[in-house]
């Protein structure tokens, strides 16, 4: 393992993980160096690789970095599989495999066909079909090296028989992953849907979607993502009452077998976020509540750190834009303050889309009360973070409201400066008609040396803008930044 994804692997690592691997440490004798180097790394919290290695080298002078840091990765690698075995039901089928592999090694068939057996049983009950497909392949196997002893004709051909039920089931599970993930690369490789012509080159995958699911009794798996493809498929163009309909379906779907979720459960909260943000574009904020009630129950010790902390950050992100919708802008302003700061730093990159909404909307809370200080500064943490993705809404959304918040201040400079920036960093994708009237009226306004608009200018620009607001394309952006309120301040 490198220094570099060490130190990441590290600085992942929850409380009750460490604490797993310093029981691991103590049941080993003699020099352990690598418990020096994981000490050094945990306690520093550094990214600066040189440093920690000059550190290591102070405290241990005869030791060997790359060595240790090789050795320490695979402690750390064992343990974690190790403690994943008593929660995770997928890594304790795949290391009973490993014995079952282990006890045919030894000429201990009847064993190792008894716990096959088992594993079959308890990974069909899970849908787990690769893996009882592996079971149900070593029975066939066991039966063909004993020469069929104890078995007639019409049971090999009922187990055949199953086997291939089993690949089936595996292949349309199969094909739903395909058309998702196809929807997801046109995604990003060609740009949003903003008009009709690109929801028509998606189509194909619709289609196809309808032929996979016709007629054919479906599993878990395929259930959810035939879900989760419709529902990505209608808010990507915009059709929100269907994808509210789809994530309802979806929802529905996974609370009814909890048992088959992921662990952690990230499609599960995808279906709630999904749920949030349609509910948001459709101005229904009645159901908000609940929804968002069922996202903070996520927030458990037997989900892995990182989750937990992903689900803070959705939890606070969609309680703000809940209250700034419903006009309570200075209780979603102590929200923002109150959020804690872990929040905000751990596990930037597990998803940047939320890592962005959430210092976005807090921006927003303290642009909609004036703090245009306060507003930059949660703006320039994030772009300092990371490049924004130029595919995501959010990037663009959080660079327009760095440039109204320039205008707002009066620093004609970076104004400047940020629009030539913006449009190079998104002329790829193209400019909406909202964009292009948000930097129409700070023309216009700029050009006056004025700080608000002419009373014909409103009124053509609101009149613009009510016709923008009907557009599904053009509310990609406007779910973020509402151009109305603001084009009232600058009156």
């Amino acid at each position: 393992m490198t220094p570099s994804s060490l130190v990441k692997l590290i600085h992942s690592l929850s409380g009750p993980e460490k604490r797993f691997f310093k029981l691991q440490c103590k049941m080993q004798e003699g020099n352990k160096e690598y418990e020096l180097l994981f000490r050094i790394i945990d306690t520093h919290r550094s990214t600066d690789i040189p440093a920690l290695k000059q550190e290591f080298g102070k405290r241990s002078p005869k030791g060997s970095w790359e060595n240790t840091c090789m050795y320490l990765g695979k402690m750390l690698i064992d343990c974690l599989v190790k403690a994943k075995r008593e929660k995770d039901v997928f890594f304790d089928l795949m290391h009973q495999m490993q014995e079952i592999r282990i006890l045919n090694e030894r000429s201990l068939e009847q064993q190792a066909i008894k716990q096959a057996k088992k594993v079959q049983q308890k990974a069909a009950q899970y849908q787990l079909h690769w893996i009882e497909y592996y079971c149900h392949r070593y029975e066939l196997q066991y039966y063909s090296d004993s020469n069929f002893a104890g078995i007639t004709d019409d049971e090999l051909v009922k187990m055949q028989m199953k086997g291939k039920d089993i690949l089936r089931n595996l292949n349309h599970i199969h094909d739903h992953y395909s058309l998702y993930e196809l929807l997801h690369y046109r995604l990003i490789h060609t740009g949003r849907v903003v008009s009709e012509q690109d929801k028509k080159r998606l189509n194909d995958l619709m289609l196809s979607v309808m032929a996979l699911v016709a007629g054919r009794t479906k599993s878990f798996a395929s259930k959810k993502l035939h879900l989760l493809f419709q529902s990505f498929f209608f808010t990507v163009v915009g059709d929100y009452h269907s994808a509210l309909k789809s994530f309802y379906h979806l929802n529905e779907l996974m609370e009814k077998n909890e048992s088959f979720l992921d662990n952690p459960p990230l499609d599960y909260l995808s279906a709630l976020t999904g749920i949030l943000d349609s509910l948001h574009m459709l101005n229904n904020h009645s159901e908000a509540p609940y929804y968002l009630d069922k996202i903070r129950k996520l927030d458990q010790g037997i989900y892995p750190e990182y989750f937990r902390y992903l689900v803070r950050k959705v939890h606070a992100t969609r309680q703000i834009t809940w209250l700034l919708h419903a006009g309570k802008t200075e209780d979603a302003k102590q929200l923002a303050d109150g959020i804690a700061k872990d929040v905000f730093e751990s596990y930037i990159l597990v998803d940047e889309e939320k890592q962005c909404e959430l210092y976005f909307y807090c921006s927003l809370a303290c642009f909609r009360l004036g703090n245009w200080k306060k507003a930059h500064l949660f703006i320039r943490e994030i772009m300092n973070q990371m490049k924004l993705p130029v595919h995501l809404p959010v990037s663009k959304a959080i660079r327009l409201l760095n440039i109204i918040i320039y205008f707002q201040k009066g620093e004609m400079l970076h104004l400047e400066y940020e629009i030539r920036a913006y449009k190079r960093y998104f002329r790829q994708l193209g400019l909406l008609r909202s964009e292009k009237l948000v930097f129409r009226i700070i023309a216009n306004v700029s050009a006056r040396r004025s700080s608000s608009l002419l009373a014909r200018e409103q009124k053509s620009i609101l009149k613009e803008l009510d016709l923008l607001v009907k557009d599904r394309y053009e509310q990609q952006l406007l779910k973020y930044i509402d151009v109305r309120r603001w084009v009232y301040g600058t009156t």
